[in-house]
C-alpha cells in the first residue's frame, strides 16, 4: 500500500541501470559491425597497426580540409599578393619572421659580430659586467644591429622551447624585497633584457619602475605597482644579487641615451651604472644614441663608468682605408662602397642600391614563407637586378647619395614600390578573375607582373620629390609674422651673415617697418614666432644643445635651410602675403 503505483511491465529503475551497464559489457567483449566502427574511431592505433585510416578520421580530415582555404599554386595573383605583403612586413616590422631573414648590410654585420663577442663574454663570465655605447646619424641602423646581437645571444643562451633543464630561481611576492630562501624550479631563461628609451621613461622613478616590471616579467616574479622609487632601487639590487647566485644575467637596454644625459636627469644612469661595479651582479648595459658628441654632457662620475667601448653607426659606412689609406678595425669602418647590387646570400652592400636590392628581395626562407616556387623567387630577384641597372633608377640613387638620405627614406622609397606593384597585382587578378567568371576579358589582363622600372621609379619619386615641396608648403602654410621674419633672415644671409640670431633679424625688420608702415608687429610676439622657425625644419640652431642648456634663444645662432627658389615658390603661392613682404624679399625695399 505504500508504494507509488507503477507501470508492471516496466522494470524499476534500479533494475534498468543494471541491465544497462550489463549490456555495455556485453557490447564490449562482443562487438558487432556497428561497435566496430566505433572502435576504430576511438581507437585509432589498432587501426594503424591494421595497415589502414581510421574511416571517420579520414572523414574528418575531408571536412576540414573543405572548410580551410586552398593553398595557392605558385605564380597564381594570390601567391604574388602574399608575397608583396611578406616583403611590406619585412621593412615595417622589424620584429617579423621576415625581417629576420633579411641580411644585414656589411658595416652592421661587423659590429653585430662585435657586440655578440662583448655580450657573450659578459654573460658567460663569472666577472664579465660590460657597459656599451653605440651612436650614430638617425635610421642608420644602431637599434637594428642590436636587436640582431640580443637576440643571437638570448637564443644561445637560453631554452627557444622553454621545456629544457629546470633552473632555480628566486620567488618573491613584492617587487620591492626579492627573496631569495624560496626558491621554486621552473624552466627559465638564463638571460633576460630590459629595455628602456629616453623618450617613454624620461626621469629615473618611471625609469625604475619600467626596470622592475621588465625584470618580474622576464624571471617570473611578481609586481607591485604600488612600489616607491626606493623600494624599486633597493629591489633592482637585490635581484641583481639573487640572479648572480643563481647564474642568472642581464641585459638593459638604453635607447635615447642623450634623453638621461641632461643636466639634473643623469641619477638613473648613475644608479645603472653603479651596480656594474658590484662583484656580485653581472649584466651588461648598451646605450643607443643618435648624439655624436653625448660622451661629452656626461657627468664625471658617470663617465668613468660607462667605459670606452664606443661603436660609430653611419651610412654609407666610413672607408678608412680611402681617407687613411690604411685597413680599418674599427667597427663600421673600412666598407667597401660598392654601386652594385649583389645577390641574397651576399646581403647587398653599404651603398643606396645594395640597401634597396635587400630591401625588395626575396631571401633565403621568405619564398617557403609566401609559398612560392624557387624558379618564382629567381624571376623575382633577377627583375629586381635589371631594374636598379636601369639608367633611370641609376640617376635616382645617385639623387639619394648627393641629398645623403638616410637608411629609413631609401625603407619608404621601396615600401611605395611594393605598394605600387601591389596596386597592380590587385587589379590585374580582378581582370582575370572576371575572364575566369566567363565575363569579357578586359585589355591589360595577363599574368602577373614582375617588380619593376615603373614601381621603383614611383617609390623613389615620392621621396626624392616630397621634400622639395614640403619645404614650399611649409613657407605657404606661415603666418604674417613668421613669413617676415624668415624674408629678413635670408636677406641677412644675401649679405654674407651665415649665422643669424633674432637681435640681428628683428633689426633687419625694423628697416621695412620704417619704410613701410603697414607691417606692424610687437617684439614679444615677432621673439616667439622666431623660435618656432627651427620646429617647423626651415631652420636649426648651430648649437643642438643650446635648448637643453638654459641660453636665451634671442642670441643663439640659427642657420637657414631652405634655398631661394623654395623660399620665393613658398610667397608667390602664400594666400594672405602682403605685397611690402614681397617687395622686401625682391629686394625692392
Amino acid at each position: 500500500m505504500g508504494k507509488q503505483p507503477g507501470n508492471p511491465g516496466l522494470p524499476s529503475p534500479r533494475k534498468r541501470k543494471g541491465q544497462g551497464q550489463e549490456q555495455a559489457q556485453e557490447q564490449t567483449r562482443t562487438p558487432t559491425k556497428q561497435t566496430g566502427l566505433s572502435m576504430q574511431c576511438s581507437t585509432p592505433s589498432m587501426a594503424t597497426r591494421a595497415g589502414g585510416t581510421p574511416p571517420r578520421a579520414a572523414e574528418c580530415t575531408r571536412n576540414n580540409a573543405d572548410e580551410l582555404p586552398p593553398a595557392p599554386a605558385a605564380g597564381t595573383f594570390q601567391t604574388w599578393e602574399r608575397t608583396n605583403s611578406l616583403l611590406r612586413e619585412a621593412i615595417v616590422d622589424g620584429s617579423s619572421k621576415a625581417a629576420a631573414l633579411v641580411p644585414l648590410r656589411p658595416s652592421l654585420r661587423r659590429i653585430k659580430d662585435d657586440l655578440v663577442r662583448i655580450l657573450d663574454e659578459a654573460v658567460s663570465s663569472h666577472n664579465g659586467n660590460a657597459s656599451i655605447l653605440i651612436h650614430g646619424p638617425p635610421g642608420t641602423g644602431k637599434t637594428l644591429v642590436v636587436e640582431r646581437a640580443i637576440q643571437e645571444v638570448c637564443t644561445k643562451h637560453n631554452d627557444p622551447s622553454g621545456s629544457g633543464s629546470s633552473a632555480t630561481t628566486p620567488t618573491s611576492t613584492s617587487a620591492a624585497v626579492p627573496s631569495t630562501s624560496n626558491t621554486t624550479t621552473t624552466a627559465v631563461r638564463n638571460v633576460g633584457v630590459v629595455r628602456l628609451n629616453g623618450l617613454l621613461q624620461p626621469d629615473e622613478r618611471t625609469a625604475f619602475q619600467e626596470v622592475a616590471k621588465q625584470l618580474c616579467r622576464e624571471f617570473g616574479q611578481k609586481f607591485v605597482k604600488s612600489a616607491t622609487f626606493d623600494d624599486n632601487l633597493v629591489f633592482l639590487k637585490g635581484m641583481l644579487h639573487a640572479l648572480y647566485k643563481c647564474l642568472k644575467k642581464v641585459m638593459f637596454i638604453v635607447d635615447e641615451f642623450q634623453q638621461y644625459a641632461k643636466k639634473g636627469k643623469q641619477q638613473m644612469l648613475y644608479y645603472l651604472l653603479d651596480m656594474l661595479q658590484d662583484s656580485k651582479i653581472q649584466a651588461a648595459v648598451i646605450g643607443v644614441s643618435s648624439v655624436h658628441n653625448i660622451v661629452e654632457d656626461l657627468e664625471k662620475r658617470v663617465l668613468s663608468r660607462v667605459g670606452r667601448r664606443r661603436m660609430l653607426v653611419t651610412f654609407p659606412a666610413i672607408n678608412l682605408e680611402e681617407v687613411g689609406g690604411g685597413a680599418s678595425s674599427s667597427p663600421g669602418g673600412g666598407a667597401v662602397r660598392s654601386h652594385r647590387a649583389t645577390g641574397p646570400d651576399g646581403g647587398g652592400a653599404d651603398s643606396y642600391d645594395g640597401l634597396l636590392y635587400d630591401m625588395l628581395a626575396l631571401h633565403a626562407g621568405m619564398a617557403d614563407l609566401a609559398g612560392l616556387s624557387p624558379a618564382a623567387a629567381a624571376a623575382h630577384n633577377a627583375g629586381v637586378t635589371r631594374a636598379l641597372k636601369d639608367t633611370r633608377i641609376s640617376n635616382c640613387v645617385s639623387k639619394l647619395a648627393v641629398i645623403g638620405a638616410p637608411p629609413q627614406h631609401v625603407a619608404l622609397a621601396a615600401e611605395a614600390a611594393l605598394a605600387a606593384w601591389g596596386d597592380d597585382l590587385r587589379r590585374q587578378g580582378l581582370m582575370a578573375t572576371a575572364a575566369d567568371a566567363g565575363q569579357q576579358a578586359r585589355p591589360g589582363a595577363g599574368p602577373p607582373p614582375l617588380l619593376g622600372v615603373g614601381h621603383l621609379l614611383t617609390g623613389l619619386g615620392g621621396v626624392l620629390d616630397t621634400p622639395e615641396r614640403a619645404l614650399v608648403d611649409v613657407v605657404r602654410g606661415l603666418p604674417v609674422i613668421s613669413l617676415v621674419l624668415l624674408v629678413a633672415a635670408h636677406r641677412l644671409l644675401q649679405k654674407g651673415q651665415q649665422l643669424c640670431n633674432f637681435e640681428m633679424v628683428w633689426d633687419e625688420y625694423r628697416s621695412i617697418q620704417a619704410q613701410r608702415g603697414a607691417i606692424a608687429f610687437n617684439k614679444q610676439a615677432a621673439a616667439a614666432a622666431w623660435q618656432m622657425l627651427p620646429l617647423s625644419g626651415l631652420a636649426h640652431f648651430a648649437d643642438t644643445n643650446v635648448e637643453s642648456r638654459g641660453r636665451d634663444l634671442s642670441y643663439a645662432g640659427v642657420v637657414l635651410l631652405v634655398g631661394y627658389s623654395d623660399l620665393d615658390r613658398g610667397i608667390r603661392e602664400h594666400p594672405h602675403c602682403p605685397d611690402a613682404v614681397q617687395k622686401f624679399h625682391l629686394q625692392e625695399i
